[in-house]
């Protein structure tokens, strides 16, 4: 069936975004000893989380964008091949205390930067975090998914931070690209001890939408795409749309921060939410991606402009050029890989379905060396959203792990997770863990093991 509304809803409207599975649920959930079919494996102990927006209150559909909901995280926790529970919980932004009467959250930014957290999770230091981009602050949540403080990471933060902090394998840090009105997009690094360096400044003649970000073992991919800060022109309460004065170009940013460096491809005129992965290959930075047509021309309420392509932006340094290369054409987004792999050559990538008028479906894994595709069909209307690759312990193929995912059933209108062989990724599932709620289209996840603060190698 179709996930988008129905023909009385029209189709680019706030209301799209709150119809079906897009649709917020109105409670928190706790649950215990869930239904599990199959069998869950002893390694995977600690926690599967997703976030997505879910605003408390009923929001003005007219002028609703599904980037702009309060945030609610998902947790469900594994042990022992045991089910013990799945959690749900706001994340306790300024529209949450006021529309659910709960205390003001303590920490930095009150009044200023105290906004949706919706996107994303980090963990560092021993401690794990909502995120987000574009100036709201981060907030800290306990190990049961409530809400803390908000976090400048020890005072460390210049302004706000991102959604899509970028794990390194090699030196253990986190990349990121932050951008906001009203200040330049800046390159930081945060480090395992939890305190964030902000290593370049990047003056651009607009305010562009950086959701995601790439790195090689010596640069920082810049995105610098048609999407751009209109406050003037939005018809909905998200300010960045499809800009026609401005052309599409990819940086390069030296790892050390020195801006004057610089080296600018002129790039298909697009938008990109998200990066597979990037990798140096000689004097050729190879870059992999979902590449939307266009974004927020015509539906100001969500991404709504035609189906994503999997593509490789090959950058020749020598020469300044910039090449394209069709990597999957079915409709694919939400891109994953093994991150012990990140900044690297690597072979496997995990993505899921994403189709005309943001439809979901199936996963994809994508072998990059023989350029296939295998499909990982869940039945008949369910519907993944990012597939997360976890390693098995001691493993030494690179897909030699585990692929989870939320994954809801529109007939029975609920969720499960369900956890793949990523080896065996067309067959059964391993397990079917069945969840007594549906969890809603939202945005992004992760694995957090239980022995150790979460991080990409695990």
């Amino acid at each position: 069936m179709p996930l988008t509304p129905n023909s009385s809803i029209p189709k680019h409207s706030g209301a799209s975004y709150l119809a079906n599975n897009f649709k917020p649920i109105e409670a928190e959930t706790t649950t215990f000893d869930l239904e599990v079919i199959g069998h869950i494996p002893e390694a995977l102990n600690g926690r599967l989380l997703r976030i997505g927006p879910n605003p408390a209150s009923i929001p003005d559909p007219v002028q609703y964008h599904w980037f702009s909901g309060s945030g609610m995280a998902h947790g469900l926790r594994l042990r022992e091949g045991r089910a013990e529970w799945y959690r749900s919980r706001y994340v306790r932004d300024a529209s949450v205390v006021a529309a659910l009467e709960l205390p003001r959250l303590g920490g930095p930014g009150a009044g200023l930067r105290d906004g949706s957290v919706n996107t994303n999770f980090t963990s560092v230091g021993g401690k794990l975090y909502a995120v987000v981009e574009a100036g709201s602050l981060p907030v800290e949540l306990n190990y049961e998914l409530d809400s803390i403080a908000r976090a400048d990471f020890n005072g460390t933060l210049e302004a706000g931070f991102t959604g899509h902090p970028k794990f390194d394998p090699i030196t253990g840090e986190q990349h990121a690209l932050a951008y906001e009105p009203g200040q330049p997009v800046r390159y930081i690094s945060l480090g395992q001890n939890g305190y964030a360096t902000t290593k370049a400044r990047i003056d651009l003649p607009h305010i562009p939408l950086i959701h995601d970000m790439a790195f090689t073992s010596s640069f920082v991919v810049i995105p610098d795409l048609p999407v751009t800060f209109q406050p003037e022109h939005a018809k909905a309460k998200f300010p960045w749309l499809w800009d026609e004065r401005r052309d599409a170009r990819i940086g390069l940013l030296p790892r050390n921060g020195d801006v004057t460096n610089i080296q600018w491809f002129e790039a298909p005129r697009c938008f990109v939410f998200h990066f597979m992965n990037a990798y140096d290959d000689g004097h050729l930075t190879l870059i992999d991606l979902a590449r939307h047509p266009r974004m927020f021309e015509c539906d100001h309420n969500g991404p709504n402009e035609g189906a994503p392509k999997l593509v490789r932006w090959t950058l020749n340094r020598r020469s300044g050029r910039l090449s394209e290369t069709l990597l999957d054409d079915h409709g694919t987004e939400f891109p994953r890989i093994n991150e012990r792999f990140g900044g690297q050559s690597y072979r496997f990538g995990y993505t899921a379905h994403w189709g005309q008028d943001v439809r979901f479906g199936p996963a994809m894994k994508h072998d990059m060396l023989r350029g296939s595709t295998e499909i990982h069909h869940y039945g008949p209307d369910r519907m993944t959203l990012e597939p997360i690759f976890v390693r098995k312990p001691e493993a030494l193929a690179e897909d030699e792990g585990w692929i989870m995912s939320y994954v809801y059933d529109a007939a029975r209108n609920l969720s499960d997770v369900v956890i793949l062989d990523a080896q065996d990724f067309t067959g059964e599932p391993v397990a079917t863990i069945r969840l007594p709620v549906r969890v809603p289209f939202g945005f992004h996840g992760e694995w957090v093991a239980d022995r150790a603060t979460m991080s990409a190698t695990d």
